[in-house]
């Protein structure tokens, strides 16, 4: 299989043989094409399997190592997808934000996006708050705004198909007064703080204020 990709590209490979060969980075001593072909059964095409939450993997008979590999192409693909997009977005208004968001791939359960913005709210990242005590998820934030000269932030939270919490119980509620706190000592705003699910969206500013 590698030779055929050295030789002819990875293009001339069927489905079932790229499953083989991301399966093999998960168990690389063992004949992966039985376990391809009954993914592909099961799910009915390469792009379902990809698609496949870790849930659904898991209950095809794939491990740890398998599903975490399964994960990575769909998540490769969208933030290809997405990048050139990046550059060009403007937030002139909320209406644009929303509608930015709903294009986004699905975050973690337990994750935030922080969008980075220039002084004429042009996108400079988006990112996802990477998991931790609110303290070093504080720092982390400002330390990544001040190496994007970045002038202001905007966070979002997506629950899903969950409505949004109380905004009391929100557990980011800590790390979000931390974060609009700190950042106006180094002379960024905070805009605000988006919840988001069930077709509802909350704002957290006054919340971050008090």
């Amino acid at each position: 299989m590698r030779q055929r990709i050295r030789v002819a590209g990875a293009h001339s490979l069927a489905d079932y043989e790229l499953l083989e060969v991301l399966l093999f980075a998960a168990t690389p001593r063992r004949d992966t094409k039985p376990q391809a072909k009954a993914l592909l059964a099961t799910f009915g095409s390469l792009e379902a399997v990809l698609e496949a939450t870790p849930a659904a993997l898991r209950a095809a008979g794939l491990g740890p190592r398998g599903v975490a590999v399964m994960g990575v192409p769909a998540e490769v693909a969208q933030r290809l997808a997405h990048a050139d997009l990046r550059g060009q977005v403007v937030f002139t208004d909320m209406a644009v934000l929303l509608d930015y968001c709903d294009r986004l791939p699905a975050t973690a359960p337990d994750g935030m996006r922080l969008f980075y913005l220039d002084s004429a709210c042009h996108m400079l990242a988006d990112e996802v708050v990477p998991a931790g005590p609110a303290s070093e998820q504080c720092r982390t934030v400002l330390a990544r705004a001040l190496e994007l000269h970045a002038v202001s932030l905007i966070a979002v939270r997506d629950m899903g198909q969950h409505a949004p919490p109380p905004p009391e119980n929100l557990p980011e509620l800590r790390f979000l007064r931390m974060l609009h706190t700190h950042a106006r000592l180094l002379g960024l705003m905070f805009q605000d703080c988006l919840v988001r699910g069930a077709g509802q969206t909350v704002s957290m500013r006054a919340m971050m204020e008090r």
